[in-house]
């Protein structure tokens, strides 16, 4: 007797989609400027566990006396390069606990790396210059967006049931958020900006 043929897969659900808006408002950091809420980031921890997300590697320039780009999100585990591309010297460094490092001084086309392996929020800063600061916010999650100028979001694909929607900004103190997916209700927060902006070069 023939084997019946397999059912055809089913198509895969596109998953549960999560909109809102991050909101920043001033407090005793100074005033918000235009375009400021495009340096937040808002991600998704599944209470069930997250897909761990496959490191890659990125890279920081110093370039201008500043870093480029200011902000970086990556996967636990990914490789940093920062490159010099400037003519003077930089000493790029952290503090952050758990994620200590320095390279020391050096020059134009040199390259320093690093590997990213503790989740969270690392400073990265400079000894020649005192008002470079990068932020590198190491994920363990792969739901995650950035809002737009405005601080609207939209995060998509994510699994069914409960979890934290995390908001964060390089000026405020995070914020959790318990959620139960799928919620067609969006998803807002007002963050106070507690730390001041960024300086231009």
């Amino acid at each position: 007797k023939p084997v019946p043929a397999a059912e055809p897969a089913k198509p895969v659900a596109s998953g549960s989609t999560v909109t809102g808006r991050l909101e920043l408002v001033a407090g005793s950091a100074g005033a918000i400027q235009a375009g400021e809420l495009a340096d937040g980031l808002v991600y998704f921890l599944p209470k069930a566990g997250a897909p761990k997300p496959k490191p890659g590697t990125f890279t920081i320039d110093t370039r201008s006396k500043g870093f480029s780009p200011s902000l970086l999100v990556v996967p636990q585990g990914s490789t940093v390069r920062f490159p010099n591309r400037d003519t003077i010297l930089h000493n790029v460094f952290s503090r952050t606990p758990g994620s200590v490092f320095d390279f020391g001084y050096y020059g134009a086309g040199e390259v320093k790396q690093r590997v990213f392996s503790k989740p969270g929020l690392v400073i990265v800063n400079c000894n020649v210059h005192h008002n470079m600061r990068a932020d590198v916010v190491v994920l363990t999650t792969p739901y995650y967006t950035r809002p737009d100028r405005n601080g609207r979001y939209s995060l998509t694909g994510l699994p069914a049931g409960p979890g934290t929607l995390v908001f964060w900004h390089p000026r405020a103190q995070a914020q959790s958020v318990a959620v139960t997916l799928p919620t067609a209700a969006p998803v807002t927060r007002r963050m106070t900006a507690t730390r001041p902006a960024r300086q231009e070069h």
